[in-house]
């Protein structure tokens, strides 16, 4: 927990000092770590639906960036928006609340930040954390900047409600900061990591630019916080322990026992060809920069991970970085998009993965592909596109499942096996493991994994790294290979702006928010140079239209209006022949409904 400090260094040179600075650490607590961000950009963060209520994602209201929650259905006052609080919230802390609530049912409307918790003898309690009059069609901040869980409390679940009105409303941008559960070694500024920024922090509070420190920064346990810690800090994160990769992995012994162990081992499908991941893990021993890229979904992305330092993607990566890294070498990159399958993840790994050189690429988008040509071409084409760069990067494939152990693994699995490639697999841990959805791995929802969930997918990505080191597992080199499973048509596509394209003529289709939309008869046209086209579009199973694409005399119909989509974005073929060359393509209208296309890929 954070603590308040007065006393400081006097001078520069005093920050060289050893010898103890400061008494004792003092007790009184400021909140400090965020414990909970529900941003809903792209998912419910683990909210549901209270009561009768309904809570859904949605875009058309937003306090700060796009998206809210939408609560809907509500036949009494108490039904809202609820969470459970019980991995973040301990009885007798005191903790900071904000929410961001919006109605627009033409009146005012008393709106409340609630806690529901099991108190001593068992029985249910409900207690008011805020409370504001919230004028409609004005978004309101319900906040208490110290709310103290009561003493004995245990299952916490925190929710929005009203208190007499039943009107539909919005929530967004709902946090909680306070003292973490655990105080971690060397956390000097109390966003649950640590790196340089917490050197920076503890540097500014020993020279009186600020008066307040996390007990984390007493990394030498000795009950102050002083120069000593400082210089241990820095020694600790400039050099890492390293472990070599000869020898030493052959006879690790992994920490993990019974079931938590049996859930690794169920992990790792098939370990593939390590040829490059061990060249990489050789790199980021040698102190050279490298980069982990991770394209996938919303998982990807970390939704409903309570915060940036519970998703796997973050777990992983300081994984790696603390265990192979050399100083600050080692950095990475989240393309996780909400909605988006391995379809649109082909059409944009360039820009997201790719220009940032990444030196190891995760590729996750077994919950949101479905089967069929669309999704198999665009999977194996994505997973060859990354093979083909020029740096020679390590793919590794993710797949995860549903709480029905839904998945598109069957038909990855084949992809992996033709490149000889690591699948890791979120089903094989959670069946291996005997694992349960709701309280080891999910969180709350039927897709999203919760932070237990997100700490797995990370200890299996390290199982992954330490059994590609052993002996056994080394390969000398790879080649990609020439036979493909689905087809690879589209590893050579690439993004084209419209300015880019010949002799690019919108017709009737509208410029708006740099995506056109189809706005009358005159089609758009343009030509290209290769073997087709793919279309990048917003997609939803209402209200989305389609557009018939002509090229060389023959016309496709692309539909925005599919199953199974988030509302995002989504993407098809508009054209395809075996042969490169000129191409004549227009794009008119194709049936009611709207059409918003975001843009144009080539396939050379």
């Amino acid at each position: 927990m954070k603590q308040a400090q007065k006393k400081c260094i006097a001078a520069a040179v005093g920050l060289m000092l050893t010898a103890p600075v400061f008494g004792a650490l003092p007790s009184a607590p400021v909140s400090a770590a965020t414990l909970l961000s529900a941003a809903f950009e792209t998912t419910n963060d683990s909210f549901s639906g209270r009561g009768g209520a309904k809570a859904a994602w949605t875009s058309d209201q937003s306090y700060e960036e796009n998206c809210s929650l939408f609560v809907s259905g509500r036949t009494s006052a108490w039904h809202g928006a609820q969470r459970d609080a019980s991995s973040f919230l301990v009885a007798g802390e005191t903790y900071e609340f904000s929410a961001a609530v919006y109605q627009e049912s033409g009146t005012d409307a008393e709106m409340k930040f609630s806690l529901q918790y099991t108190g001593t003898d068992g029985k249910a309690v409900y207690d008011q954390i805020a409370l504001k009059t919230a004028k409609s069609g004005e978004w309101l901040v319900l906040s208490n900047p110290a709310y103290t869980v009561p003493e004995g409390a245990s299952d916490p679940v925190i929710y929005l409600e009203t208190t007499e009105s039943l009107t539909d409303f919005y929530v967004d941008s709902v946090t909680v900061k306070g003292a973490p559960p655990t105080i971690k070694k060397g956390d000097a500024d109390g966003n649950l990591s640590v790196n340089t920024n917490d050197v920076l922090h503890l540097a500014r509070f020993l020279s009186c630019q600020t008066d307040e420190i996390e007990q984390g920064a007493d990394y030498n346990g000795d009950g102050r916080i002083n120069a000593a810690d400082l210089t241990l800090l820095k020694h600790v994160l400039l050099n890492p322990v390293i472990t070599p990769i000869q020898g030493d992995w052959d006879n690790y012994q992994e920490q993990a026992t019974g079931n938590d162990l049996k859930a690794l081992q169920g992990s790792l499908r098939q370990v593939g060809n390590t040829a490059r991941i061990r060249e990489k893990i050789a790199k980021a021993q040698r102190g050279e920069n490298v980069t982990i890229g991770y394209i996938g979904g919303s998982i990807t992305g970390g939704g409903s991970a309570t915060s940036e330092a519970n998703r796997y993607v973050n777990l992983s990566y300081e994984y790696f970085k603390q265990t192979f890294g050399q100083g600050n070498h080692v950095s990475f990159v989240n393309a996780g998009v909400a909605g988006t399958s391995s379809v649109v993840g082909n059409m944009r790994v360039e820009k997201d993965i790719f220009s940032h050189n990444c030196d190891i690429i995760f590729i996750e988008f077994a919950v949101n592909d479905q089967g069929g040509e669309r999704f198999q071409k665009s999977y194996e084409s994505l997973v060859k596109k990354c093979l083909m760069q020029e740096n020679a990067p390590a793919v590794v494939l993710i797949t995860l499942c549903q709480k029905s152990m839904g998945s598109n693994e069957d038909w990855m699995i084949k992809v992996g096996q033709n490149y000889d490639l690591p699948v890791i697999s979120g089903k094989g841990a959670i069946q291996a493991g005997n694992l349960n959805w709701d309280s080891q791995y999910g969180s709350g929802d039927t897709i999203h994994p919760g932070n237990g969930g997100h700490k797995l997918i990370a200890d299996c990505i390290g199982y992954y790294y330490r059994q590609a080191l052993r002996s056994e597992n080394a390969s000398d080199s790879y080649e990609i290979p020439n036979k493909t499973v689905f087809g690879d048509e589209y590893a050579t596509a690439h993004m084209v702006s419209f300015e880019q394209l010949d002799g690019f003529n919108a017709g009737s289709w509208t410029l708006k928010n740099g995506a056109y939309v189809k706005n009358g008869g005159s089609p758009m046209k343009f030509s290209v140079n290769g073997k087709g086209i793919l279309l990048l579009f917003q997609s939803n199973s209402q209200g989305m239209g389609a557009v018939d694409v002509t090229a060389n005399g023959q016309t496709k119909k692309v539909s925005a209006n599919l199953q199974y989509t988030w509302g995002g974005q989504d993407g098809d073929v508009g054209y395809y022949q075996p042969q490169a060359g000129k191409i004549d393509i227009e794009i008119s209208d194709g049936g009611s409904g709207n059409f918003v296309l975001y843009g144009i890929a080539v396939i050379e």
